[in-house]
């Protein structure tokens, strides 16, 4: 796994002279954004670099080649952190600059993995600077407190995360975040982001962790009644929807529409939760297109329920694709309250209500021309 920033702009005093400038500011505003998003498309390119290679997937690497890419991944992951940093000197306000912060300490940590023992200490700096620092917001704060965690982690389990795959610690990692997340709690108890990473961890949890954690999320006073409402619903062992019965899916749209799926009677819906920076979200979307196009006219309405955080990169998206469908969009990332109340940790997830306003399928992911088709003709 967010902010906007919104700017005031003072109206004219000189009508020619302000209005020139004015003009001005929004080119060069463009061409900053320009590059800030080239930039850090740029940066991006560092995560290939921290990949084993495809081989050992098949075939456990040697001792030779273990060490070989040791000594690449330490190189690489510095590279990583640095690129990282440089964007966040350039660019201190860009929408990714989030996003920056944490690939440092995500970078840092595969060089402590690869026994850069100096890592440790840069990644414990960058963490005291930033939660100190006043211009971050409190939320941003939370998460980088949450990925404290990683370093730690890759300490302990080093060049093994690699060899063995991510997999197999996937306990090991839970039980760390838990922590980070508890940490991140005590100072920052009303962030949300903090609340919704331990729903997810107790939603996958065995029994005895998730008891644990849905007691502290229902004891806290500070659980946003999204994730109070699912957690409610894991201590019964029960789920928030059923199949066969409606589905409350109620928002303002991106453009402004007001969406209630509940009076959409008559139709098939699909709702798509979805990322722009999910990949299998964003090679689904051909797919839906291609629904659209065949079954819009025949009683077909898709529902987007985006978990992005930055609302200028998903109308990006949105325009660039050409998708037409409502979106809902809460800038929460995984913290979106729809997607929290009904428990979407995994994306993409595709639900589908029939005709008569009933849920029917809610992994119809895979399937959809077909089961979309049959949903269409129960109507008929």
């Amino acid at each position: 796994m967010i902010l906007m920033k919104k700017m005031l702009w003072s109206f004219f005093s000189v009508l020619v002279g302000t209005c020139y400038q004015g003009e001005m500011r929004e080119v060069m505003g463009a061409e900053v954004m320009k590059s800030a998003t080239e930039a850090w498309k740029e940066v991006e390119k560092g995560h290939g670099t921290l990949r084993p290679p495809v081989s050992w997937r098949e075939k456990k690497p040697t001792e030779e080649e273990v060490e070989a890419f040791r000594i690449e991944l330490k190189d690489a992951a510095r590279r990583f952190a640095e690129a990282a940093r440089k964007f966040l000197e350039q660019f201190p306000d860009d929408e990714n600059a989030g996003d920056a912060r944490f690939t440092v300490v995500y970078a840092l940590g595969h060089a402590v993995a690869a026994g850069d023992a100096a890592a440790e200490k840069e990644a414990e700096q960058f963490l005291e600077s930033g939660i100190a620092d006043p211009k971050i917001a409190p939320e941003e704060k939370a998460k980088l407190l949450m990925m404290s965690a990683n370093v730690p982690f890759m300490k302990k389990v080093g060049m093994r995360y690699f060899v063995e795959g991510q997999q197999k610690f996937s306990d090991e990692m839970d039980r760390a975040m838990v922590d980070s997340l508890k940490a991140a709690r005590k100072r920052f108890p009303n962030s949300e982001f903090v609340y919704t990473g331990l729903l997810a961890v107790a939603d996958r949890s065995e029994p005895a962790m998730q008891k644990e954690l849905v007691k502290e999320l229902l004891d806290a006073s500070e659980t946003p009644a999204d994730v109070r409402f699912f957690a409610e619903h894991l201590a019964k062992g029960t789920k928030p929807y059923q199949i066969g019965k409606p589905v409350e899916i109620r928002f303002t749209g991106l453009d402004g529409e007001e969406i209630d799926v509940a009076k959409m009677k008559g139709k098939v819906v699909l709702v798509d939760f979805w990322s722009t920076t999910c990949g299998p979200c964003i090679g689904q979307i051909p797919e839906l297109k291609a629904l659209d196009a065949k079954y819009g006219d025949k009683g077909l309405q898709i529902v987007g329920i985006n978990l992005d955080e930055k609302e200028s990169a998903v109308r990006r998206f949105l325009k660039e694709k050409e998708l037409k469908w409502p979106q809902h969009f809460a800038g929460k990332g995984w913290a979106n309250p729809i997607a929290t109340r009904y428990g979407i940790f995994g994306i993409p997830t595709n639900w589908l209500i029939d005709r008569k306003g009933n849920l029917r399928e809610t992994q119809a992911r895979g399937d959809l021309d077909r089961v979309v088709g049959q949903l269409l003709a129960e109507g008929k």
